[in-house]
């Protein structure tokens, strides 16, 4: 509380540098000293409206300052981070001390807000945020919300309404998709939090740092990926695959004996006997290894199969319920780009 009355108060004696008129530089101490004493009794709403007559009559950039605390104080983090932010970018001439105490107020409020990427098709759709804070996708860039419970409504016209509560947690980044379907019912509350996604990083002082986990919404309840089926179809592509490649490296090695065989049928140090059992020992060699081959040829075929059939079970068996309204849509992700099967499981 001390150190941010000192910045309070450093900026009385130059707030009126901008005032054209003696009546305006009058005005402008008036409402700046008003600030000052409002601040002090904690009366941060009345304080805040002082600052910002000031700062209108006469626009220094030391009231930012004053601004960003009064908004710190009224549990506004965001407002505070913008003034602090303005301050820093307006100011001609800020001293070492205080601008690090502004940069440590801003790493305090950073830690209070979280940033949301809202990741929304069609394009074109209304996306409100909280009830009052109302944009059209698509949304470039992250949005800022204070940590907490928050709700984003999407809606646009020939399409159901979603609307997505998501928990942001603060200091971290997240990630919102939705993907609005085409009719007139509204669509399903969704929670947007879902650790399992990868796009929060910690805030520092304008940085970033690799706190991963972050918050992905998808559309209304998580899918079962690893469902009955695609854990055996899994396991029997793992064994499959496994037992294909063991039966490769051992038809190569009968190959080898093969050749080694052929060496010695062909060497005249040896006695006739010694070659034809060498030759014997070839043949039995190349059986061996074409046996080998086309087994592992057989078991690598089947394992591919295998594999499809586990993607199948993973992204699009619906555990043959009946009449689950399903589609399969591009999404976009921390990760990358893929398909997501979206509807009621």
């Amino acid at each position: 509380m001390i150190r941010r009355l000192a910045l309070v108060a450093v900026a009385l004696t130059s707030v009126t540098v901008h005032a054209q008129t003696e009546q305006e530089r009058a005005q402008a101490r008036a409402a700046f000293q008003a600030g000052v004493e409002a601040y002090a009794a904690e009366r941060f709403e009345d304080a805040l409206r002082s600052f910002q007559e000031a700062y209108r009559i006469a626009p220094h950039p030391a009231v930012l300052v004053n601004m960003a605390n009064c908004y710190e104080q009224l549990d506004r983090p965001i407002e505070a981070i913008t003034h602090f932010e303005r301050f820093l970018v307006e100011a001609d001439a800020i001293s070492p001390e205080q601008r690090r105490e502004v940069r440590q107020a801003l790493r305090r409020l950073r830690a209070r807000v979280g940033e949301v990427f809202i990741r929304v098709q069609p394009e074109g759709a209304r996306v409100t945020i909280d009830g009052s804070d109302t944009r059209r996708a698509p949304i470039l860039d992250a949005v800022r919300l204070p940590a907490g419970p928050h709700e984003i409504e999407v809606r646009m016209e020939g399409y159901q309404t979603v609307v997505r509560r998501v928990e942001v947690e603060g200091g971290e980044r997240s990630e919102v998709q939705v993907t609005l379907v085409a009719g007139t019912e509204p669509g399903p509350l969704g929670e947007g939090a879902d650790a399992a996604s990868s796009t929060n990083e910690a805030h520092g002082d304008g940085a970033t740092s690799g706190s991963e986990g972050s918050v992905d919404a998808g559309e209304g309840p998580g899918r079962d990926y690893f469902n009955t089926p695609a854990i055996i179809t899994g396991a029997a592509t793992v064994a499959l695959g496994v037992t294909a490649l063991a039966l490769g490296v051992s038809a190569l090695r009968q190959n080898s004996r093969f050749d080694e065989a052929v060496q010695d049928s062909n060497d005249p140090a040896l006695s006739g006997r010694e070659r034809a059992e060498a030759r014997q020992r070839g043949l039995d060699a190349k059986d061996k290894a074409d046996r080998r081959a086309l087994a592992a040829d057989i078991f690598g075929f089947t394992a591919l199969a295998a594999a499809g059939a586990t993607a199948y079970f993973m992204f699009f068996y619906d555990g043959g319920a009946e009449d689950h309204a399903t589609s399969v849509a591009p999404a976009i992700g921390p990760d990358g780009a893929g398909l997501m099967v979206r509807g009621s499981f």
